[in-house]
């Protein structure tokens, strides 16, 4: 079994502010078990005690090296959520649009987003 923190060509390790692909090692990361000598390698059942995951009714598809944020980061939108997957990565997810958001777009979101047009556009209730 590879090493679970390995995601999309990218090290997701929770010891990492943000994934990176600097790091990995495609033999050692998809090894059986040469990965658990990783200094980057956490057991899951201690990240999992040390961290709660929201769970979605529909597995939310993103691609890391857009979509993964660092773990300070923050959104100002009201209409937007940070969301940590359980696979250690870190994204923004815009409720209106109903789908996750780039690194780029959590930048514009956090600068404008009093002027959003699908904000502007969906009704209030």
């Amino acid at each position: 079994m590879p090493c679970p923190w390995y995601q999309h060509g990218m090290c997701t390790s929770s010891k990492l502010a943000e994934p990176t692909d600097a790091i990995v090692s495609i033999e050692r990361c998809t090894s059986e078990n040469i990965y658990r000598n990783c200094s980057y390698y956490v057991e899951l059942s201690t990240f999992n005690q040390k961290h709660q995951h929201i769970r979605r009714e529909r597995m939310i598809k993103i691609y890391p090296p857009i979509h993964a944020l660092p773990q300070s980061s923050v959104i100002e939108c009201p209409d937007a959520e940070l969301i940590n997957l359980g696979n250690g990565v870190k994204i923004g997810y815009c409720k209106i649009l109903d789908r996750p958001l780039t690194r780029y777009e959590i930048s514009v979101c956090n600068k404008d987003w009093q002027y959003c047009p699908y904000r502007l556009a969906t009704p209030t209730g």
